[in-house]
């Protein structure tokens, strides 16, 4: 009896981009814990201490909103530069004629790249 192996699927989706699967499997864990332990706090005592553990919480649920799409942003703008194209990962185009379409352009002579 033969074993046919097939390739791993790849996280990444077939136009290139990046998945989203570990960051959802971290991100939204750790938000919802967050919000938890923010609303057990709704019944606590109103000191200085749990105000300030409070305002902690809610510190930490917008950092980790903001990372989380954040680093997506940048990965969208180190995929834009890398390519030299507003579209990275859409798939190259193609003339009308079915002639391939000419590679991106170039940056203009003394850009810095």
């Amino acid at each position: 009896m033969t074993m046919i192996r097939t390739k791993r699927p790849t996280e990444a989706k077939p136009s290139g981009e990046p998945g989203w699967k570990w960051r959802k499997a971290m991100i939204f864990p750790l938000i919802g814990f967050a919000c938890w332990r923010l609303a057990v706090m709704e019944n606590a005592p109103d000191t200085m201490v749990n105000q300030t553990i409070a305002w902690g919480w809610v510190i930490m649920i917008i950092c980790l909103s903001l990372f989380f799409t954040g680093f997506a942003t940048a990965q969208d703008i180190a995929a834009i530069i890398a390519t030299r194209t507003g579209l990275p990962y859409a798939p190259q185009p193609a003339a009308i004629d079915g002639d391939p379409a000419p590679p991106p352009s170039s940056p203009p002579p003394g850009y810095a790249s």
